[in-house]
């Protein structure tokens, strides 16, 4: 067994009743915050035409570290999905955004993922929302990449990226759970 397998097992349950502690860090409603620890990535590099073309929104992409999406503000959940790979938020500033765990991860009809919240939820930042299992993603072949997409605003709103770190790895930022990502303007 690797030394990461071994760490990954004392702090993942396998548990099915299993949640994860909620994150604990500062908030504004004018800001979108990282829901997973990671590496951000540009929404033009990832490899699926719709996100790429930010046909959905604009956002970031993050290579996570970890198994859990919080929620990135305070926000009611508006959608779900049945096989728990994306969610639908709704900020207390009137911004949708979609988290969606994976590229082409709708296949895998739910196996890997956990849903902590229910539609309609009323939900504070650092909520856990969602569980996965990186392991199996790519095991069914699909990338694990994390895409936090503010999908609409307010008329008079912007979106801008604040996603920013000291920490590069690979010339990418570092970001944990909790780093402003966008800010609306």
């Amino acid at each position: 067994m690797k030394i990461l397998d071994k760490i990954r097992g004392t702090i993942a349950s396998t548990d099915e009743g299993y949640v994860p502690q909620s994150a604990v860090f500062a908030t504004r409603p004018d800001t979108i915050y990282a829901p997973v620890s990671g590496l951000l990535i540009n929404l033009e590099e990832l490899n699926d035409e719709v996100i790429s073309s930010k046909l959905l929104g604009e956002g970031y992409g993050i290579l996570p570290v970890g198994d859990a999406i919080y929620a990135p503000t305070d926000c009611r959940v508006v959608a779900t999905t049945v096989t728990n790979h994306s969610i639908g938020l709704l900020t207390t500033t009137g911004a949708e955004i979609i988290i969606h765990i994976g590229l082409g991860t709708v296949a895998m009809n739910g196996k890997g993922f956990s849903r902590y919240v229910k539609q309609g939820d009323d939900v504070k930042a650092g909520t856990p929302l969602i569980g996965f299992d990186s392991t199996a993603i790519h095991d069914a072949g699909y990338e694990d990449v994390i895409t936090v997409i503010v999908s609409k605003t307010n008329d008079d709103c912007t979106v801008q990226h604040a996603g920013n770190s000291n920490t590069l790895i690979g010339g990418r930022p570092l970001v944990k759970i909790g780093d402003p990502l966008l800010l609306l303007g």
